[in-house]
C-alpha cells in the first residue's frame, strides 16, 4: 500500500469513527424524545431557534434563553446523556488538530503502515537495542560501523543520495536484523515498507508474468513502497525469469528514486554468475549504492545475546 492508499483509508476510517459517534448521539436523543417534557421542550427550542435564524430579535433570543433552561433542568432530572463521544477527545476524529496530524492518526498510520509492509511479526528490532558493541563475536567492530551509516542513512531517508542498500555476508551474522532496524526507523517517520524473502519475490515475478497473481497490487506495491527489502537473495530456485525480473525491479526502483536493501549470501562473483553483470552493476555502483564488504562472522543465532 503507497502512503496515498495509506492516507485515503486514514480518511475514511476517520469519516466512519465521526459517522458512528453522530449515529451514537442521533439514538440517544431519540431515546429522550419519548419523554413527554424533553420532547415538548426540545421542539419548541427548535422551532425558535429556526426563527431566530430568519429574524433576530432580543424577544426571540431571550425566549431560546429560557427554553434552554428549562430543557436543561429535564436533561439533568432525567440522566439524558447527549454528550457526542469521540474514539479521540484531542482531534474529534478528525485526525488534525489545527491542520497538524494528531497523535492518534500518527500512530494509526504506523499501524497501517507496519500491517502492509509483509515484515514478519517477529521483525521488532530497532537501532537503539542494538547490541552489537556488546558481543564478543568476529563481526562486532565492522557491523557497529555498518548499523551507524545504515542509521544515519535511515534517518535522512528523503535527502539520501544511496538507493541502494547491498549487505553481503554470512549466514547469521546480522544482515536480516540490520534491515529490520532500517524498515522499524522509515515506519516510525512515516515512510511505506514492503518485506520479501526472495523466495517471496520469485514467486511475485512468475505469478505476474503467467498473469496468475491473485492480487496483482502486491507486485505495484512492492515497486512503489518507499523501502523495499529482499532478504536471503539466492535461496529461491533458479530461474531465467527471476533473473530479467529482479533487474526489471532494482532498474525501476533506481530510477524512481525509492530506496532497497538486498540481504545476500552470496559474493559478487556467485550474484554475477545467477543474476547476471547488469544487476549487480546495479547494486554495487558508487553513485548510489552503499555496499560494505563481504560480513564474515559467527552465527548470531548460536550465540546468546
Amino acid at each position: 500500500m503507497s502512503k496515498y492508499s495509506i492516507n485515503n483509508e486514514l480518511n475514511a476510517i476517520y469519516s466512519q469513527l465521526r459517522f458512528e459517534a453522530e449515529q451514537d448521539l442521533d439514538s440517544r436523543l431519540q431515546d429522550a424524545l419519548k419523554i413527554q417534557d424533553f420532547k415538548s421542550l426540545y421542539t419548541k427550542r427548535k422551532a425558535v431557534g429556526l426563527e431566530l435564524t430568519k429574524k433576530q430579535s432580543n424577544e426571540l433570543k431571550e425566549e431560546y434563553k429560557k427554553l434552554s433552561q428549562q430543557l436543561l433542568a429535564v436533561i439533568e432530572k432525567n440522566n439524558i446523556d447527549l454528550n457526542i463521544y469521540h474514539k479521540c477527545p484531542k482531534c474529534k476524529d478528525t485526525g488534525y488538530i489545527n491542520g497538524i496530524p494528531c497523535e492518534c492518526r500518527l500512530k494509526l498510520s504506523k499501524r497501517l503502515l507496519r500491517a502492509e509492509s509483509k515484515l514478519p511479526k517477529f521483525a521488532t528490532n530497532t537501532f537503539e537495542d542494538s547490541k552489537f558493541s556488546t558481543l564478543n563475536v568476529k563481526q562486532a567492530k565492522k557491523m557497529e560501523g555498518i548499523y551507524k551509516d545504515c542509521k544515519r542513512w535511515a534517518e535522512n531517508i528523503d535527502n539520501a543520495s544511496k538507493r541502494i542498500i547491498y549487505l553481503m555476508g554470512g549466514v547469521g551474522t546480522g544482515k536480516t536484523t540490520l534491515s529490520f532496524c532500517i524498515a522499524n526507523k522509515l515506519i516510525e517517520n512515516g515512510h511505506s515498507v514492503y518485506f520479501a524473502t526472495a523466495f517471496d519475490l520469485s514467486n511475485l515475478i512468475i505469478e505476474k508474468q503467467f498473469n496468475r497473481l491473485q492480487n496483482i497490487d502486491d507486485y505495484y506495491n512492492m515497486l512503489d513502497a518507499d523501502l523495499l527489502i529482499i532478504d536471503d537473495l539466492g535461496t529461491e530456485p533458479q530461474n531465467t525469469l527471476m533473473q530479467e525480473g529482479l533487474f526489471a525491479i532494482l532498474d525501476s526502483r533506481i530510477n524512481n528514486n525509492k530506496k532497497t536493501v538486498i540481504c545476500t549470501n552470496l559474493t559478487e562473483a556467485q550474484f554475477a554468475k545467477r543474476y547476471g553483470e547488469r544487476s549487480l552493476s546495479r547494486l554495487t555502483s558508487a553513485s548510489f549504492a552503499y555496499k560494505p564488504s563481504y560480513i564474515d562472522g559467527d552465527d548470531l543465532r548460536k550465540i546468546k545475546c
